[in-house]
Parts: C-alpha cells; sequence; structure tokens
C-alpha cells in the first residue's frame, strides 16, 4: 500500500515537472504579418516615409527568469504596416532611403522607430493570456528639414492560452498572434489618430489654409 501511494506521489510530481517545463518553453519565431489595407478617406498630403534599419530588422530578444528565451523576428513587418497604412493614409505617398531624396513638390516626411517591445506571459500575470505591447515613436519633418511634431504611439495584443490546446508550441503560437494583433492596433491608431494630434492638425491646417 505505501509503496503504491510512493509511485502514486512520484508520477505526480513527474507529471508536474513536465507541465512546468512545458509552461515555461521558449518562443522562437520569424513574424509573419499581413495588414489589411485601412478603409478611409485620404489626407490632402503628399508625403514620404523613412524607414531607419532599426525599423526594418527589429528583433525583440529577452530571457525571462524560469521561463526561458524568447526571440520574435520583425523584419520588415514593421515597415509593411506603415507602408500600407500610410499608402491609404495620404492622397499621395512615396518611400525614401534619405531625407534629401523627398520629392520637390511633396509637404513632409514621416520617420516612424521602434520604441520598445514588451511581453508577459500568462504564468506571470496569472491569467489566460499572453500579451505584447509595442511603442514606436513617429517624426513628422517638412521638406525644409523642420521638425514638426514627435510624439509617441502605443499598441497592445494579447492572444488567450486555452484557443490554443491543440497546439504542442503554445507559446510561440499565441504570442505569434498577441504580436500581429499589436501591429494591427497599431494600423487602426495612425490610420484615424494621426490627424488628431493638435500639432499635426494645426500644420495641415496651415499647408490647406484652413483658417482655426
Amino acid at each position: 500500500m505505501k509503496r503504491t501511494s510512493r509511485f502514486a506521489l512520484s508520477t505526480l510530481v513527474g507529471l508536474l515537472m513536465l507541465s512546468l517545463l512545458g509552461c515555461g518553453a521558449s518562443a522562437k519565431f520569424r513574424l509573419s504579418f499581413d495588414v489589411p489595407k485601412p478603409v478611409i478617406t485620404p489626407l490632402p498630403l503628399r508625403m514620404a516615409s523613412y524607414y531607419p534599419p532599426q525599423l526594418e530588422t527589429y528583433v525583440y530578444e529577452e530571457e525571462i527568469a524560469n521561463f526561458g528565451n524568447f526571440r520574435i523576428d520583425m523584419t520588415g513587418a514593421h515597415k509593411t504596416l506603415f507602408s500600407t497604412v500610410f499608402d491609404s493614409l495620404f492622397n499621395q505617398y512615396t518611400e525614401i532611403e534619405q531625407f534629401k531624396d523627398v520629392p520637390a513638390n511633396f509637404h513632409g516626411i514621416i520617420a516612424p522607430v521602434v520604441q520598445e517591445v514588451q511581453i508577459t506571459l500568462p504564468q506571470q500575470t496569472r491569467s489566460d493570456y499572453y500579451e505584447v505591447w509595442i511603442r514606436y515613436q513617429l517624426q513628422l519633418w517638412d521638406t525644409s528639414g523642420r521638425l514638426v511634431h514627435t510624439w509617441s504611439l502605443p499598441a497592445y495584443g494579447k492572444a488567450n492560452k486555452k484557443n490554443y490546446n491543440t497546439i504542442r508550441k503554445i507559446a510561440t503560437q499565441a504570442l505569434h498572434d498577441a504580436t500581429e494583433f499589436a501591429l494591427r492596433d497599431a494600423a487602426a491608431s495612425m490610420s484615424f489618430y494621426f490627424a488628431k494630434e493638435p500639432q499635426v492638425q494645426a500644420w495641415i491646417d496651415e499647408l490647406t489654409g484652413v483658417s482655426s
């Protein structure tokens, strides 16, 4: 009887250890991302975008104590996000490799960078969610080289672990989806709130001759 109890206890401990190891598995993946083109009325602006190498090749890496190593390769994803939004947001849009390449008849240049990426795991928050936060910084320049405005664009995405019960690498797939949701959140915010930034709105009004 005692031997049976010891066996049952050791089996239970073993299963618990396996469960904990599974929960703490690392996640490493390259983000596959496609953002729908926003259906919005374009602003009467001719704009260029400049994407620094930091944004184009951004990789998030972190070792989280007791939970492993996490690496999200976002190469190309942020550029896809902003290019898609800007193409819908502005009446005319182009990408430039250097500021001096902006066409003469354009109004300005917008340059986004990734400021910060954070993730949390369900084990850390005692919830059901894998969560991703992304913070961008955007700079708006006119074609004379004057910095018009700098502001932050936060984005958030989450994925419920209960939706991935049949997937072996839950953390990888859930974090992938949470990251994609965060980028889609950024796309929506940029689409609808760009012209509502007070300094941006004042600049647009100045260009279009609208009196306040």
